[in-house]
This record gives structure tokens, sequence and C-alpha cells, in this order.
């Protein structure tokens, strides 16, 4: 099995950790923009809208596959596995989660609600499926927010020790 050296392995890390705060910065400011900016006209709604698909489309998704990559490769190369441990586990499932939602469920919330601001402009607040995905969004953000204070917090305290070894003591 390759084994990342120790230059590999300090790269890998900046990389992580620059990916991880794209995807927490990324996070943060959507959440600020939903909860500090309050659109008085439908350009600036329209400018909101389009701001929070952007933050996501190219911050925050990058930050969470250079999440995922960087993690693939401690786990594969670093002498992590990836299931060895609970706390990565973990952190998988969110990542892979998170990912999935962003994909099946955020990004298209967000497309709709930039699709229905820019062509109805003020508007759009009078329609049930800007209201719906706007409502949606805004949970989720909190959410995202909240799911990567979570990973932050596995990673520094790594709560949870390896898997095998909680096996053997319950055959005992």
């Amino acid at each position: 099995m390759y084994k990342l050296s120790i230059p590999q392995r300090n790269w890998t890390k900046a990389i992580h950790i620059f990916s991880a705060c794209l995807w927490g910065g990324g996070a943060m400011a959507m959440v600020l923009i939903h909860c500090a900016f309050t659109p008085l006209s439908g350009d600036e709604l329209y400018a909101r809208d389009l701001c929070l698909k952007i933050i996501d489309e190219y911050v925050v998704t990058s930050g969470a596959l250079g999440c995922l990559l960087t993690g693939a490769i401690f786990c594969a190369a670093g002498g992590w596995g990836f299931f060895r441990l609970r706390w990565i586990v973990l952190k998988w499932a969110l990542n892979v989660g998170y990912i999935l939602f962003g994909l099946l469920c955020y990004m298209p919330w967000l497309e709709e609600m930039a699709r229905l601001s820019g062509s109805k402009r003020m508007m759009a607040l009078q329609t049930p499926e800007y209201l719906r995905n706007q409502t949606l969004n805004e949970i989720s953000a909190f959410a995202v927010l909240a799911s990567l204070a979570v990973l932050v917090w596995v990673s520094v305290f790594k709560p949870w020790g390896a898997a095998s070894k909680r096996k053997n003591r319950h055959r005992r």
C-alpha cells in the first residue's frame, strides 16, 4: 500500500484545511446573506439570489469536493483507512450526504429562485414556488452550517476510536 511522504501529507493537509475554509466560509456567507440582507427591489432580490447561487456553485461546492478528495487521499494513503475509525465514517457520511443533498436539492432550489427573481423580480415573492424554495434554502443553510460545526468538532476531538476494537471488546 502506498504511504504519503511527510511533504505529501503536509500538502494534502494544507489543501484539506483550505477546502474546509472555503466550505465553511461559503456556508457562513450564505447564512449571513439570508439573515442580514433584505432586498427592497426586484433587482436587489435577483442580485441576492445570484450571489447565493454563485457562492454555492463555486465556493461551497469546490470546498466540499476538495475535502472529499483530500479525505480520500488521507484514508487511502495516510494509514487511516476508510472504515477503521468511527469518526472517519461519520465524516465520510456527512461529507457525501452534504454533496448529494447539495446536488439534488440545494442547487436546484437556488437555480429556481434565481430564475424566478430574474424573470418576475419582486413579484417572485408572490409565487408559492419561490417562497417554498426560499424557505427550504434558508433552513438548509443553517443545517449545513451546523453540520460543518459537527465536522470540525469530530475532526478536532476524534470522539470515537477504532471500530474493530469495539467489536473485540464485545466478544469477550
